[in-house]
């Protein structure tokens, strides 16, 4: 999740620095520090955002395993008169 993170902030930073490029070189240092400044409010805000997000999934229960069949390990079935394929002393037989 961390490693989304910052890949957003970096992305939101590298297009930030696309957009205002050309401006650059005729900004005053008050105008840089204040993008730097929205620049991390957002920054804030996206880790914000994230936190949320890690709380809500938190929040949510956890799926119920599958139920599984009951537990027949060792058991020994009669089959009556059934017919059957296989030799009657085999370890496993398949019903259906």
């Amino acid at each position: 999740m961390m490693r989304f993170s910052g890949q957003v902030v970096t992305g939101a930073l590298a297009l930030a620095l696309m957009a205002s490029s050309a401006g650059f070189a005729q900004s005053s240092d008050q105008e840089l520090r204040n993008e730097i400044e929205a620049l991390k409010k957002g920054q804030e805000q996206i880790r914000k955002d994230l936190q949320e997000i890690k709380k809500l999934i938190q929040a949510q229960p956890r799926a119920a395993a599958a139920p599984s069949g009951p537990n027949v390990k060792g058991k020994v079935f009669d089959l009556g008169d059934n017919p059957t394929l296989g030799e009657q002393t085999a370890k496993v037989t398949l019903v259906e």
